[in-house]
C-alpha cells in the first residue's frame, strides 16, 4: 500500500460516520424576508416556514434583521409620502410630534404663575 504524505489513501478506506441530528430543513430566504418586512414575529415566521424559532435565530439572523429594517424603511417612506404628497394633515401632525418632537400645547415655564393685578 502506497501512502501519500497527506495520508489521503488511508482516509479513503475509512467508512463515513453516520450524520447526527435531524436533516437540515430548507428555508426559502425570499419568503423569510417578506415575512420580516411585514414585521411578523419570529414565532409566526417559524410556523409559516415549518422550522423552529431556534433554527431561524441561529442560521438566519442576518436575513431577519435586514428584512425587518427594510420593512420599517418602506413604512416610513409610505408615511412620508402620505403626509407630503397627499397633503394628509393628520399624518403631518403625527410626524411632527414623533420626528420633530412638536407638542400640541407649548409649555411655558411662567404659564403656571398668576399675573399681578394692577389698577
Amino acid at each position: 500500500m502506497n501512502e501519500n504524505a497527506d495520508n489521503t489513501e488511508m482516509e479513503q478506506d475509512k467508512p463515513e460516520a453516520p450524520k447526527k441530528g435531524a436533516p437540515k430543513k430548507i428555508v426559502d430566504k425570499a419568503v423569510l424576508r417578506n415575512l420580516c418586512e411585514i414585521q411578523c414575529t419570529i414565532k409566526e415566521m417559524a410556523y409559516v416556514l415549518g422550522v423552529s424559532v431556534d433554527t431561524l435565530n441561529r442560521n438566519y439572523r442576518d436575513v431577519i434583521d435586514e428584512g425587518k429594517s427594510q420593512g420599517k424603511i418602506a413604512l416610513r417612506r409610505a408615511q412620508w409620502r402620505n403626509a407630503m404628497e397627499k397633503n394628509n394633515v393628520t399624518m403631518q401632525i403625527w410626524l411632527g410630534k414623533n420626528v420633530l418632537n412638536q407638542t400640541d400645547a407649548p409649555l411655558d415655564e411662567e404659564a403656571g404663575t398668576i399675573l399681578p393685578w394692577t389698577d
